[in-house]
């Protein structure tokens, strides 16, 4: 993406969708809601609906919730370099560092991406 052409709300929204549509494609199932948060050069966005009905019937027991948990982990890892690639194409810059985390009681994720410069310059 260029020099911002659009105001904020908009890149915000467009980039909503590109998070939902990637997760859509990579896993089959996009989450129920998602928020984007934009901060300088941070990017938070915050998942809520994210488990399977299998996931959710996994996470009977402690066993099930760290396989659900360490496949979520290791599925991260495996579309991690498509997903930087695809966002950084989107942004127009680099991410420099990237964590996700799971709240698996809560049906929630939040993932945190630093980039190597702010989107949208302060007036």
């Amino acid at each position: 993406m260029t020099e911002k052409t659009m105001d904020i709300e908009q890149f915000e929204l467009e980039l909503l969708n590109l998070i939902n549509s990637f997760l859509k494609s990579v896993g089959g199932k996009g989450p129920k809601q998602t928020e984007v948060r934009l901060m300088g050069d941070t990017i938070v966005y915050i998942l809520r609906g994210i488990l399977t009905k299998r996931e959710k019937t996994l996470m009977v027991n402690t066993e099930g919730r760290k396989m659900v948990l360490d496949a979520r982990r290791s599925f991260m890892e495996l579309v991690k370099e498509r997903r930087n690639t695809e966002f950084e194409q989107f942004l127009g810059c680099k991410i420099v560092e990237s964590y996700e985390s799971w709240s698996l009681d809560d049906d929630s994720a939040v993932a945190v991406l630093l980039l190597d410069r702010a989107i949208f310059k302060k007036i």
